[in-house]
């Protein structure tokens, strides 16, 4: 099966998609070209970018990724469904509309200067809501619109507390050190302490807890949680009525311990996101923030 990509949604602003890369694509083996438009990516499953010339970075959920016009990359596959995202392409001159709402992570030639920053728990929800809403009957194109848009000034709108200036061998071995623990952290047990965690990555555990905060946005725990509380969101439609399953596959205790984790990262319960009457009332809800 090819890679595919499904426009949901489109305007003289932005496009509005789904990426699909299954692991037999022959795009694992190849360098790959963005586009001629600036992209602003949301990971669904865990999948190695490395945009050419820069450090390899792990794209998960808790990310987004970032690409300039004409960006070229390479990805590894780190999970056996392979690639799956969502994608906002911007057209024209929206990055130069976006740096004038304060987007920081746009520069003075209207380039974007990192290569992905800290997903927040409203930043996520908001697109998954949008994609159900666009799959829905009758999108509304403003609201739809409106709802891309307050997704991209999120995404971009702070420079991450790694971009401050440090010297080029410390920031390369904290970097190598987050995402060390970030590919642990996507595949850990429950029971990963930081002690193992440290001695996995041969650091100490104060250092590893410092540099992840300030190269990720997230503590250690609060990076593996916020992975898992994502993936349930995803499949909440596959396990209607089956939560306790969801669950335990997850990580989590009890169908109660997940509910209750999961009010606390989205502001609402599994149940109501499971119902499909209720999206866009929530999507309107999360968009006024």
């Amino acid at each position: 099966m090819p890679s595919s990509v499904t426009r949901l949604f489109e305007s003289p602003l932005l496009t509005v998609g789904e990426f699909r890369c299954p692991p037999d694509d022959t795009a694992w083996r190849e360098t790959n070209l963005i586009g001629d438009r600036p992209h602003v990516v949301f990971p669904r499953i865990p999948v190695l970018i490395q945009h050419v010339d820069e450090a390899p970075v792990l794209a998960t959920p808790n990310e987004t990724m970032l690409y300039n016009a004409d960006q070229r990359y390479v990805r590894e596959l780190r999970n056996q469904a392979g690639d799956n995202c969502v994608y906002i392409e911007l057209h024209h001159e929206s990055l130069a509309l976006l740096a004038e709402e304060g987007a920081g992570l746009i520069d003075s030639s209207y380039r974007l200067v990192a290569s992905h920053a800290p997903a927040d728990h409203r930043t996520y929800l908001l697109q998954h809501l949008l994609i159900r809403h666009l799959k829905a009957p009758d999108p509304d194109p403003l609201l739809a619109e409106e709802t891309a848009a307050t997704l991209v000034l999120s995404a971009l709108r702070d420079r991450p507390a790694s971009a401050r200036r440090r010297r080029g061998s410390t920031k390369a071995a904290h970097t190598a050190l987050a995402e060390a623990a970030k590919t642990e952290l996507a595949s850990a047990p429950a029971r990963l302490t930081l002690s193992e965690l440290a001695r996995r990555l041969h650091s100490s555990a104060f250092h590893l807890a410092r540099v992840f905060r300030v190269e990720t946005g997230f503590s250690l725990h609060g990076f593996r949680q916020t992975l898992r509380l994502r993936a349930g969101l995803e499949r909440l439609s596959s396990h209607a009525g089956d939560l306790s399953t969801l669950a335990l596959e997850l990580g989590f205790s009890s169908h109660s311990h997940f509910s209750e984790r999961f009010r606390n990262e989205f502001g609402v319960s599994p149940s109501e996101l499971g119902n499909e009457r209720h999206v866009r009332a929530l999507l309107e809800a999360t968009a006024r923030g």
